[in-house]
């Protein structure tokens, strides 16, 4: 590894086409608002060139400290996506963890070389009853965040767009913040839980406007996730947490505050790993939530019914941001075919990726795919 990188080159290592990068985040203000596109959305990415591999990969604790070091890992990441040539918008952040919002109220997280950083600091119920909006501050990792982002966008310019840390649902800030106790005050005492969950709202707010503000994104619109681009949404909010929940608990505990935050910013996507019917279910009854994405488990892909969730999609009006995984006994011809009816009907925004069962069908890049993806509307 060169330890000598230096990164007011990375510029040029680059070689972006802009003009099709702007003709992607058209299109995917146009699928988001189920406008009729010719060709449906197709998300893949690709591998980089020898000169690209040279940027250094560092590991995750070197990077969580050094904000040119978080930028050259963030970097491959998104040359990555933009030698796809497909319809995501590359974009970057400094990626500090799931648990960096909870350094506003004194919470810091531990780090490790070969995964993301954790946290395992906890508030006691006591201290969480004397939580005010006013103890929420821009401190610790988050405010070195701040800095990452100020520092990319001085480095790249506009040559490539920042998104936001990772940014938790309010529910999710709740189980972080207090583990896994806030499971038995959902019973033994849910005006407290009601409590925390103002203040994971007001937390959640403004960090929000905070990462914002330092690198100029409107509070209606977003890049997010080295993919994603919107002008009618202005965040993401993740449900991880609120997955594990009943119908019951999702729905008073969660959705409202969920709904609260996604409203103070115009509106949002949501993500949660796993799957849980009935979160599905009442993610895609508010109006304010537009896109969802959730994961499939490894070893249990095929348990998530593809058919029924498309039509559930298509009820709703909202779009399923996913990677789907193809049937067992399918072709990765009759695979394309399928996930492209539906992202025609603009109920799919589909990722691909070339694996193993592409390469030997024929599908070698992500050049390949795509030709094919958009030969089947003639």
């Amino acid at each position: 590894m060169n330890k000598e990188f230096d990164v007011n080159m990375l510029k040029e290592y680059l070689n972006f086409d802009y003009s099709h990068i702007d003709a992607s985040r058209k299109r995917q203000c146009q699928a988001w608002r189920r406008e009729k596109l010719e060709v449906p959305l197709l998300f893949i990415g690709d591998k980089l060139s020898a000169k690209q591999e040279t940027i250094p990969d560092y590991d995750l604790q070197q990077i969580f400290t050094d904000k040119a070091k978080m930028l050259c890992r963030q970097a491959r990441g998104a040359i990555s996506t933009a030698n796809g040539r497909s319809d995501s918008v590359p974009s970057i952040r400094p990626n500090l963890g799931t648990g960096i919002m909870l350094a506003c109220l004194g919470l810091e997280q531990e780090t490790y070389p070969d995964k993301m950083p954790w946290l395992h600091e906890r508030l006691t119920k006591e201290q969480v009853s004397m939580l005010t909006p006013d103890d929420i501050k821009p401190q610790g990792s988050f405010a070195r965040g701040l800095e990452m982002m100020s520092y990319f966008k001085e480095t790249m310019g506009d040559t490539l767009p920042i998104y936001v840390m990772d940014t938790q649902g309010p529910f999710d800030l709740a189980h972080l913040m207090m583990g896994d106790d806030i499971f038995l005050e959902l019973y033994d005492d849910p005006a407290f839980v009601h409590h925390l969950m103002n203040i994971c709202l007001e937390l959640g707010i403004k960090a929000h406007r905070w990462m914002k503000e330092a690198i100029g994104e409107p509070m209606t619109s977003l890049h997010h996730s080295n993919a994603i681009y919107s002008d009618s949404f202005g965040i993401r909010i993740c449900e991880d947490t609120t997955a594990l929940l009943g119908d019951e608990q999702i729905r008073e505990f969660a959705i409202p505050y969920s709904r609260k935050l996604a409203r103070a910013f115009g509106a949002a996507w949501v993500h949660y790993c796993g799957y849980n019917e009935a979160l599905t279910n009442a993610i895609l009854e508010q109006p304010e939530f537009k896109v969802l994405n959730f994961g499939h488990i490894p070893g249990h892909e095929q348990e998530i019914d593809f058919f029924a969730n498309m039509e559930k999609f298509a009820k709703a009006g909202k779009v399923n941001y996913n990677s789907w995984p193809k049937f067992p006994d399918e072709s990765v011809e009759d695979y394309i075919n399928r996930i492209h009816k539906f992202a025609s009907l603009g109920v799919l925004a589909p990722c691909v990726g070339v694996n193993v069962d592409f390469q030997k069908a024929g599908f070698r890049t992500s050049a390949d795919v795509l030709k094919y993806w958009r030969n089947l509307r003639k």
